[in-house]
């Protein structure tokens, strides 16, 4: 939209938590395989080359006054541009300072944003290397890039789901079986379900849009009592997102997509452009596409602060901070 927007973060080394210890909270379900990947590679190079995006929680507003007093004493060593993104680095070097941070998130929570595998990749390297009775300095500790909930330029764009695969899927029987739980309202182009979908974010509705190469619609929940009985040993907040909704009351109620496959991306798989996944029904590839809306920074907190996980692909934050402009050596 041609919008501008700034976000501000505090690239460091965190200790690595257990997530039972409820001192780094995970918010979204990770995939074996992606997992598998990154502990070779961080087996083979003893690096982390890309930090993993976390938020916290400031109140007081504190943390935030302090980094920009330090931003503001210098010029930033690093600066540069990607066409998209300019990144700006700013190094703290002053005992006090980093002192003084350090007490300032002693006690607090740290919930990711971007980068469970990565993280649970580093649980797995730290307890491996202390079954075979090896040190490495660093392996204690993970590089992280820490901002505040509430700063006003951060940004999560919602990642949309494709269906492939099925056997005997029936678009029109789908829109059917839907209007158990949804209203439907049927729109003429991707950009009107898009609108429509803003729209529905803007009133607190909980919707998502369809096509399966007919016509687009915007389903939108009757009533969240429906989550309540089919989830009733999750929270309200996970009851309650969008994602939570179409997971649980189209993906397996109706097209019988369990979690299993879910998890191994059998029938269904993700993309982050509405224009892509319009494509991909159009080409024949996917047999439907889903679009939904952001899920919001509110819900992440709570969802994590309960201890439970969302589906995976529930979010995706932008921007991200560029492979490599910081690199973390274990050996360190």
């Amino acid at each position: 939209r041609g919008e501008t927007r700034k976000v501000r973060g505090l690239v460091c080394r965190v200790r690595l938590s257990d997530f039972a210890e409820g001192v780094v909270l995970p918010h979204e379900e990770t995939l074996s395989k992606a997992k598998e990947d990154r502990f070779q590679l961080l087996s083979a190079t003893r690096c982390n080359f890309s930090s993993i995006y976390s938020l916290y929680r400031d109140e007081g507003g504190l943390t935030r006054q302090r980094l920009l007093n330090l931003k503001n004493t210098c010029p930033p060593r690093y600066a540069f541009s990607d066409g998209l993104v300019t990144h700006r680095l700013w190094v703290i070097n002053d005992p006090m300072a980093i002192e003084a941070l350090r007490e300032d998130f002693a006690g607090r929570k740290l919930y990711i944003a971007d980068g469970h595998h990565r993280y649970e990749t580093g649980l797995r390297y730290r307890d491996t290397l202390a079954r075979q009775g090896a040190y490495l300095p660093g392996s204690q500790y993970i590089l992280m890039t820490l901002t505040d909930m509430a700063d006003p330029g951060f940004t999560v764009f919602p990642t949309h789901r494709l269906v492939r695969g099925l056997e005997g899927f029936d678009g029109a029987a789908l829109l059917s079986a839907c209007q158990e739980d949804f209203s439907l309202a049927p729109c003429k182009t991707r950009q009107e379900s898009l609108a429509a979908l803003e729209e529905a974010y803007r009133e607190g509705q909980h919707a998502f849009a369809l096509y399966s190469g007919r016509e687009w619609t915007v389903l939108a929940l009757k009533d969240t009592a429906v989550m309540e009985k089919l989830l009733p040993e999750k929270s309200q907040a996970y009851r309650t997102l969008d994602v939570s909704i179409l997971h649980s009351l189209v993906l397996e109620k109706l097209l019988g997509i369990d979690k299993e496959n879910m998890a191994n991306q059998k029938n269904l798989t993700y993309t982050r452009s509405a224009e892509e996944a319009q494509a991909a029904v159009d080409r024949g590839e996917s047999q439907c596409c889903f679009l939904l809306n952001p899920t919001r920074v509110e819900e992440i907190g709570q969802v994590a602060q309960n201890g439970e996980k969302m589906p995976q692909k529930s979010t995706y934050f932008y921007p991200k901070l560029i492979t490599g402009l910081v690199v973390n050596s274990l050996e360190d």
